[in-house]
């Protein structure tokens, strides 16, 4: 799966259209921007409108799929190109690690800018365990009580190099065709194949088992990620959900240009027998 599509899910579905806490007397047609710059891809970014609370208010004429959007990077100017419904991209641009990218055009008459750059790749990541195995929870195989026929699976320690107290976000993703539960959901919401964990400073995580809901292969991506993107998990009032936070790096505008760097580590959960 694209890398860009892992970022959109881990991160616990994104979305770039949120109402504004303004009163509607004081809307201001303001872009929300979406974009995550990866070393080795190319720059993809979407431009979206907000809704506000109240229909009775007044948009720019600006069409989001023709605007003149510019990135710079090491004194080059590229023009991205629209694709629709917001989304914009160029092929020739290639992000890579360490540089600095600036984000320029202009809506409803402002000029909304931003800037990133691009985090090193995370070092030294490893994992304590490669296999665990977990005990198949339903109506079968549930162990009574004293039986004896259960163990307590060892849990999963992640670590890393983080000397400068960056922010970190493991995120875990069954790579299965076909999920396969360790437990029985029952009349409970049914879980997705991939969950994260809050942004980290440290050097490490530990993983128990019970966080795991499916058996077979899995990707454990650890990203580095900027201030600017752990901000949206640190905010006490908003959501990943929610890209109107005032804490926005970007002038003019709401959401998030960031830049991103990952590695990848593979765990297999086994049923215990």
């Amino acid at each position: 799966m694209k890398l860009r599509m892992i970022i959109l899910l881990l991160i616990l579905l994104i979305t770039v259209q949120a109402c504004t806490e303004k009163d509607d007397s004081e809307f201001t047609d303001i872009p929300i921007i979406e974009a995550y710059l990866c070393p080795g891809k190319c720059l993809t970014l979407s431009v979206n409108r907000q809704i506000p609370f109240s229909s009775d208010v007044e948009y720019s004429s600006d069409d989001l799929s023709s605007l003149e959007i510019t990135i710079s990077n090491n004194n080059t100017n590229y023009i991205l190109i629209p694709l629709g419904n917001g989304l914009y991209v160029d092929t020739t641009l290639v992000i890579a690690e360490g540089e600095r990218y600036d984000l320029s055009f202009y809506y409803n008459s402002m000029h909304v800018s931003a800037y990133t750059e691009i985090p090193v790749k995370p070092l030294n990541f490893e994992q304590s365990e490669t296999i665990i195995s977990v005990m198949r929870m339903d109506s079968t195989s549930t162990p009574t009580a004293g039986g004896g026929i259960w163990e307590m699976p060892e849990s999963l320690t992640l670590t890393w190099d983080n000397n400068d107290a960056s922010y970190y976000i493991v995120v875990i993703e069954n790579i299965e065709e076909t999920l396969d539960p360790v437990r029985d959901f029952g009349d409970e919401d049914i879980p997705g194949g991939r969950f994260n964990k809050t942004p980290t400073t440290s050097a490490g995580l530990r993983l128990m088992p019970q966080e795991f809901q499916y058996f077979g292969n899995h990707r454990i991506i650890l990203y580095h990620v900027l201030p600017d993107y752990a901000s949206l998990y640190d905010e006490t009032t908003t959501s990943s959900q929610n890209l109107t936070n005032p804490s926005t790096n970007i002038t003019n505008g709401y959401g998030i240009f960031t830049g991103l760097n990952s590695d990848t580590l593979y765990l297999f959960i086994d049923e215990q027998k």
